[in-house]
């Protein structure tokens, strides 16, 4: 059952639950504008329409502009989906912290900004947003959003919690562009505007096809990121592989490491989080002398010998290599078999 409300243009639906209850209302299209009022009205009565929307009060950002900012936006919701577009003059939109306190933390939108840049100011640093720019933001995140010249936006609504997608992968990828091809950009567009102008009922699946839309979008502008969240704990096992297998070549280095495991050096340095690659495979090259030089059978090998059987270049090197991450030098750790140094025996 469908009725208009005429204040704001929206097409609201009571569903029957399974008992044959009637839910509460909520709108599945919706049309906000405030062109239709005074001009020195027009701010005031925009902010006081997007209280009446599905978010509320609390989940809609505060628009700072002057008293003639004009916006018109279409809304269409598909289950706990939806498509929303529209046009709006220049200003700030607000979600500060006591806003976004009251917001629901699952939902993210993903965005086309329009023909005009923007900037977002969040966590501490102002994020640039090319024009034609896909990109995420969660509702329950604070930021500032400044358009400077008047322009439009389609953005896909959705719970992050019907993605396959690890949740703080996206948050850590808020705000930044996503980087897929212009065909890709299309197919959005296309897909998500005619959801926008599905005719009421809608079909059923709509809302599921839009999770899968910003689910391949995503998947599209993160792929190395991606690839990494979900394999992460295994791809470091292998670039670990690669270089217990290549330890004694000296000339190992991050790029081949990488190529290895067809991944780009950027994506080898976050499998291992703070700590280089190039120091992991330092400390597994100590590892390894550390348990030749503690095998007496394999005291006819030379300290140069040992060296290059862990991949070190030169003896003098490895010398120094080993006094920093064991705090003695190879020969006094061989005649101790292991023992710490002199200098930290403590006599009761």
């Amino acid at each position: 059952m469908e009725h208009s409300d005429a204040g704001t243009g929206e097409v609201l639906v009571r569903e029957r639950t399974p008992g044959g209850e009637v839910s509460a209302e909520r709108p599945a299209r919706v049309r906000i504008q405030n062109w239709n009022v005074k001009s020195a009205e027009r701010l005031e009565y925009w902010n006081e329409l997007t209280d009446s929307t599905r978010y509320g009060k609390s989940g809609m950002p505060q628009v700072l502009a002057e008293p003639t900012f004009r916006a018109d936006y279409s809304g269409h919701w598909v289950g706990d989906a939806g498509v929303v577009a529209g046009r709006m003059d220049a200003g700030s939109f607000l979600i500060d912290r006591q806003r976004a306190d009251g917001i629901d933390s699952s939902r993210v939108q993903l965005i086309l900004s329009g023909c005009n840049p923007a900037q977002i100011d969040a966590r501490g640093w102002t994020h640039d947003i090319d024009s034609g720019s896909l990109y995420l933001q969660f509702h329950d995140e604070p930021r500032r959003v400044v358009w400077r010249k008047p322009d439009r936006q389609l953005i896909v609504d959705i719970d992050s919690t019907r993605l396959t997608l690890d949740r703080a992968l996206l948050r850590r990828a808020m705000f930044a562009p996503l980087l897929v091809d212009r065909e890709m950009v299309d197919l959005f567009v296309r897909s998500a505007t005619r959801i926008l102008h599905l005719p009421r009922p809608a079909i059923a699946a709509a809302g599921s096809f839009l999770v899968s839309l910003v689910e391949l979008l995503v998947r599209t502008g993160l792929d190395d990121d991606v690839m990494l969240a979900e394999t992460g704990p295994a791809r470091r096992e292998q670039a670990l592989a690669v270089m217990r297998e290549n330890l004694s070549r000296p000339d190992l280095s991050a790029e081949d490491v990488a190529a290895a495991l067809n991944i780009s050096r950027r994506s080898l340095f976050q499998l291992f989080d703070a700590t280089p690659p190039m120091t992991v495979l330092r400390q597994m090259r100590i590892a390894r002398a550390r348990e030749v030089l503690s095998d007496d059978s394999r005291d006819d090998l030379t300290i140069e010998q040992v060296s290059r059987m862990c991949g070190f270049g030169t003896a003098r090197g490895f010398n120094n290599a080993f006094l920093r991450e064991s705090g003695q030098r190879p020969t006094d750790f061989r005649r101790n078999r292991g023992g710490p140094p002199a200098m930290e025996l403590r006599l009761p």
